[in-house]
């Protein structure tokens, strides 16, 4: 696609011209002109909107940073391990070994370091497509939407309910909260 015109009278300064056809029969093609600041840059790709920008707040990680993804990524197997061990632990807790439960405290410590970095990782807004580096609406939205799930399936239940010497059901149902994380898995494949 050119700045060309076309042999409609009208010209094609500052735009981008188009052949369009305007529902008449037998009126042919007229030409279209479609502002510059509409359509992207010849060879843009989206990669390059999602490269770190240069005003980017300090403190701040960007969301397409590749470390970040293997951040992420890394989450996802312990969210896998926890999808794997929460029924078994559930079932079989008089019977399994200490172990499994001192792994489940060193996941739940990553989880908890996951939910203090998400107060400084930029969102991209739903509405206008613009990353959100704002750490107020950051911190705001993630408050107001994932804070108290990811709290509530991070908190150590099998290793309170140790403390206080208790076996009862209640805790354990509350140890089930941990498959909450499964959600990220989805967010994962939903992007």
């Amino acid at each position: 696609m050119a700045h060309s015109s076309s042999s409609s009278s009208s010209s094609c300064t500052g735009s981008w011209c188009f052949p369009c056809y305007n529902g008449e029969r037998g009126a042919g093609i007229n030409v279209c002109n479609v502002p510059d600041d509409l359509l992207p840059s010849l060879g843009a790709t989206a990669a390059q909107h999602q490269s770190a920008p240069n005003r980017l707040r300090k403190y701040l990680v960007w969301p397409y940073d590749p470390r970040y993804k293997v951040w992420e990524t890394f989450l996802i197997l312990l969210v896998v391990y926890s999808a794997w061990i929460c029924p078994l632990e559930f079932a079989f807790t008089r019977y399994l070994p200490r172990a499994p439960f001192v792994v489940d405290d060193i996941v739940n410590g990553f989880f908890a370091v996951d939910i203090v970095l998400t107060f400084f990782v930029p969102y991209v807004d739903k509405k206008s497509y613009l990353v959100v580096d704002d750490p107020k609406k950051i911190a705001l939205r993630y408050l107001s939407t994932w804070f108290i799930f990811d709290v509530c399936s991070t908190v150590p239940f099998h290793s309170i309910n140790h403390l206080f010497n208790k076996h009862g059901l209640g805790f354990r149902f509350l140890n089930v909260l941990r498959l909450w994380r499964l959600r990220r898995v989805s967010s994962l494949f939903a992007r």
